[in-house]
């Protein structure tokens, strides 16, 4: 322990007598003798006895290994110096994606001479197969398993996982997790069929002599494989995928803490981010290892002590990262953080119930981390944009410190955060969502099905010629109003945010101009709307001539503009009519009493 990749078969008695007995099982067909049995269980354990080296912290080559302490995975297997420049940093293991019709990366680095070059620099390794994925599976455009063949797919994929492993050097008895991404949390149909499909991978693997891991969302996927932990299927070693930035590889929600017990865990507690190590930088996820591992024997180095991914004053690159059920992500600009950070966006719904809203809906934690700490990072100097894909129903955006206490948030003012608030939220044409932040906590879009209550008043005034409204804010259960529609003859004409007047100048001229205004909240709801403001075209003074002379319209013209320049060629003194008609051109429209 204690960083350094020790021998898998250093493990219990239970834990050999277990392997022991799944290797008799594999030759049932042989003999089924219950004595033969026990022949295998005692020379499989006095081998492995023997194969162990005496107080080593690693396996001989060749044999399965188990490591505790921190590491990462990245899409494509990082260069040898690369590995090399990070050995300044915590991490000692790695995930190389090995294979699989939905591997998404080419990995041109990866290869037999790549795997001893990263083994011979002190590199535990841990491969991944991304294969066939969930037939409910929230990714688009991936390749599903077929139901109806589940098992022989299953059983195909630890296959071409067993040649891919073994292309690239990896030994008979190394551990290869299947990645099964998140899927549907309420498709029973969709759970047989993946819980089909990883027996058959984990039976080939055992088969094989090979150990069988899955990787998966702690939602979804460790949800389900914990059902086989009973049954001849039950995996060696699972790698937990829960973004919620604890590095213990026990105590999640969805997982039990009885089973996986024993150096069986990986736990990968942060999402897509960016760490620089001796002025070297790789996109990576963060994880926990106290699971199996291929590592050469002898050559795991001491952990030097943890060098600064970056200088305080060194400000972050920009950066992206998604939930796991591929509903939402994050995204900020360059310079948003000083220093490095771990930033983890997790699925997540309030405890108990919010008042003023209904059960359901949809949410997300948002939590930013300083690399290699507890402590939570503050001053972002620009906000991050979360992106919530479209929701059924109506729903408004609230956000939560603690869990605890909700509140609504308010909408953006032209795509901008409006000053001296931390967190508001635009909906865009697709019917997503998107907020943008400050800082960290919950967001989520909870379902409103009380309208607000309308404006209970309206008022009105001219100045300058254009009408002034105003109202008082509109309050309901779930708090104040979000914005407000102002209506002319029940047409919408303007959207207000975060404010309860309004300046208008659009009139109905050979006719009454009726305002009203209804409230809108977070979810879209609009209230009944307020009492009308009725506009008048004011009549023509009587004493204007029919046609208004030039001299008028220029000196009306200048007047207006704040009588800059010379004066236009007018009466010194103009007539009496010439200012009843100017007021008139001014304010042609009043108040009806």
């Amino acid at each position: 322990m204690d960083g350094q990749a020790r021998s898998r078969d250093e493990r219990s008695e239970e834990t050999l007598m277990r392997r022991a007995r799944r290797a008799a099982a594999g030759c049932a067909l042989r003999s089924r003798s219950p004595a033969a049995e026990w022949l295998v269980v005692l020379a499989l354990a006095a081998l492995l006895t023997l194969g162990t080296p005496a107080g080593g912290a690693t396996a001989v080559q060749g044999e399965a290994t188990y490591y505790t302490g921190l590491g990462f995975d990245t899409c494509n297997a990082p260069p040898l110096a690369t590995l090399e420049a990070w050995l300044a940093s915590p991490y000692r293991a790695l995930g190389i994606y090995v294979g699989g019709v939905n591997r998404g990366c080419t990995n041109g680095e990866l290869s037999a001479a790549w795997v001893e070059g990263a083994e011979g620099l002190g590199w535990a390794l841990a491969p991944l197969y991304v294969g066939l994925q969930a037939p409910c599976t929230s990714q688009p455009g991936v390749a599903e398993i077929n139901p109806s063949a589940a098992t022989t797919q299953g059983a195909s994929a630890a296959d071409d996982a067993i040649l891919q492993a073994s292309q690239l050097g990896l030994p008979s008895s190394s551990p290869i997790y299947f990645d099964m991404e998140g899927y549907a949390l309420d498709n029973p149909a969709c759970t047989q069929t993946v819980q089909t499909f990883l027996s058959a991978w984990i039976l080939e693997l055992h088969n094989q002599g090979y150990l069988a891991g899955v990787y998966g969302s702690a939602a979804s996927t460790m949800r389900d494989l914990q059902a086989l932990t009973t049954t001849a299927a039950a995996p060696d070693d699972v790698w937990i995928a829960d973004w919620n930035t604890d590095t213990s590889v026990f105590g999640d929600p969805y997982v039990s803490d009885a089973i996986w017990t024993n150096h069986q865990r990986i736990h990968q507690f942060s999402g897509g981010h960016r760490e620089t190590y001796a002025g070297v930088s790789l996109d990576i996820d963060g994880d926990s290892f106290d699971g199996a591992v291929v590592a050469q024997a002898g050559t795991t180095p001491a952990l030097a002590a943890p060098a600064e991914p970056t200088t305080p004053s060194t400000l972050s690159a920009a950066g992206s990262v998604s939930t796991s059920d591929g509903v939402t992500n994050v995204s900020w600009p360059a310079g948003t953080f000083q220093g490095s950070v771990v930033v983890a966006l997790t699925p997540t719904l309030p405890i108990g119930p919010v008042p003023g809203f209904g059960s359901g809906g949809y949410g997300v934690r948002l939590q930013v981390q300083q690399t290699g700490t507890t402590l939570s990072a503050t001053g972002f100097a620009a906000p991050l944009t979360i992106h919530i894909a479209p929701q059924a129903g109506a729903l408004a955006p609230v956000s939560s410190g603690d869990g605890a206490r909700w509140t609504t948030l308010p909408e953006l003012v032209g795509n901008l955060l409006p000053v001296g608030v931390k967190a508001a939220y635009a909906r865009q044409p697709d019917g997503s969502v998107e907020i943008e932040t400050r800082s960290s906590g919950l967001f989520a879009l909870l379902p409103e099905t009380t309208p607000p209550p309308a404006p209970s008043r309206l008022s009105g005034r001219f100045s300058y010629g254009a009408l002034v409204l105003s109202w008082p804010a509109s309050t309901g259960p779930s708090g104040s109003a979000v914005s407000y529609q102002v209506t002319l003859t029940n047409q919408p004409l303007l959207s207000v945010a975060g404010e309860t007047d309004a300046a208008l100048r659009t009139f109905h001229r050979d006719g009454p101009s009726v305002y009203r205004v209804r409230a809108v909240d977070g979810a879209g709801n609009l209230s009944a709307p307020s009492p009308p403001v009725v506009v008048l075209p004011s009549p023509r003074p009587t004493r204007v001539p029919k046609a208004v002379p030039a001299w008028a319209w220029e000196l009306f013209a200048w007047q207006q503009q704040g009588s800059v320049g010379p004066r236009p060629a007018a009466p010194a003194t103009a007539p009496r009519w010439y200012w009843l008609w100017r007021a008139w051109r001014i304010s042609p429209f009043h108040l009806r009493d």
